[in-house]
């Protein structure tokens, strides 16, 4: 019996550890193997490669975002892959000092941009500053939704503007940004009244923006106005907006 692995062509034996017959006993009674000794074996050998065969699929399954099991062993892959890039797509918003090409962009988010993973898109999530808008500020999340992986960041950058902030939003491969579909944003205050009468803002793309593309003449633009003071929560030294993104794939 021989069990063939996945993306393999190779046979892989079965119960290889167990010792050849002896062969004063091979042949059994008149030379054959006594019916209830054949069948034992063929179950042992039957049992033997279902044990593995349960093992490899176990071991492909990890828990999705919802709590249920899901089989993400091409996800687990492509996330091991690294994901070569032109050039970062944020260099245009002025918090990347990487020239050239990027070997692997998820490390860099990681490690240069100090991105965080996330395993879901934000609803509603506060983004707080207290530092005010002396600087530049950078707030970035990659968020895996069934097996693509997507990049948003939410910044603002003086040399870009001084009146408003940015949000963008890649995915990072040109595969995961067609399996992802449309997109949207919106950014409100989180205490209207101190937004000085600017209610909210709204973005939308048909298809993610990948990595490769030129991101920045796809990022929005919105006013810092939208950040609201968070006296009443006793914090006055912060300021806050509020944010939703949303997909078809969640």
């Amino acid at each position: 019996f021989r069990f063939f692995s996945s993306g393999s062509s190779r046979p892989i034996p079965l119960r290889a550890d167990l010792p050849a017959p002896c062969p004063s006993l091979a042949g059994g009674f008149g030379g054959m193997e006594p019916d209830e000794k054949k069948r034992k074996r063929e179950a042992a050998a039957t049992v033997s490669g279902k044990d593995i065969f349960d093992s490899i699929v176990k071991n492909m399954k990890t828990v999705g975002d919802r709590g249920s099991p899901e089989v993400t062993a091409n996800a687990a892959a492509s996330s091991a892959v690294p994901v070569r890039c032109r050039n970062c797509p944020l260099r245009w918003a002025g918090g990347c000092h990487s020239d050239g090409p990027v070997r692997d962009l998820r490390e860099h988010l990681l490690n240069d941009h100090k991105f965080a993973t996330r395993n879901k898109l934000p609803v509603k999530k506060h983004f707080c500053t207290s530092s005010g808008f002396e600087g530049a500020r950078e707030w970035g999340h990659l968020v895996t939704l069934r097996g693509h992986t997507l990049a948003y960041v939410i910044g603002y950058q003086p040399s870009v503007s001084k009146t408003h902030g940015f949000v963008s939003i890649f995915a990072l491969q040109h595969s995961d940004a067609q399996a992802l579909g449309p997109i949207s944003v919106s950014i409100a205050p989180v205490v209207p009244k101190d937004s000085a009468g600017v209610r909210a803002a709204q973005f939308s793309w048909s298809e993610v923006p990948h990595a490769n593309a030129d991101v920045e003449q796809v990022a929005g633009l919105f006013p810092i106005k939208l950040f609201s003071s968070r006296l009443a929560e006793g914090k006055p030294h912060e300021r806050a907006v509020e944010i939703t993104i949303q997909t078809e794939v969640s």
